[in-house]
């Protein structure tokens, strides 16, 4: 392992960087009010997390399979009012 033989200069004193205490407050008021909605919120576990997103990976696979498409607002035709389920409609393999 190779050692330093340069001369050593000293780094010239640096000031002391110090925290506005209005800022610091601020910030411990954000960070405690983040703190207390966020124990405020009920807690939902991971697994139930991934539960709900693959059963909506699921759902999206069935529907892919089954060729239904969501059609965009700009696909809808002006003359005729959208229904609720006018969103999705069956892609033109389907037809």
């Amino acid at each position: 392992m190779g050692s330093f033989t340069g001369s050593s200069k000293g780094l010239p004193d640096q000031p002391v960087r110090t925290v506005d205490p209005e800022v610091e407050r601020l910030a411990h008021m954000v960070v405690d009010g983040l703190i207390a909605r966020l124990a405020l919120e009920p807690a939902v576990p991971a697994t139930s997390l991934l539960d709900n997103l693959a059963g909506q990976l699921e759902q999206a696979a069935a529907l892919r399979r089954l060729g239904v498409v969501r059609r965009t607002p700009s696909q809808q035709q002006p003359s005729s009012a959208p229904t609720p389920d006018a969103t999705l409609t069956r892609g033109p393999a389907h037809r």
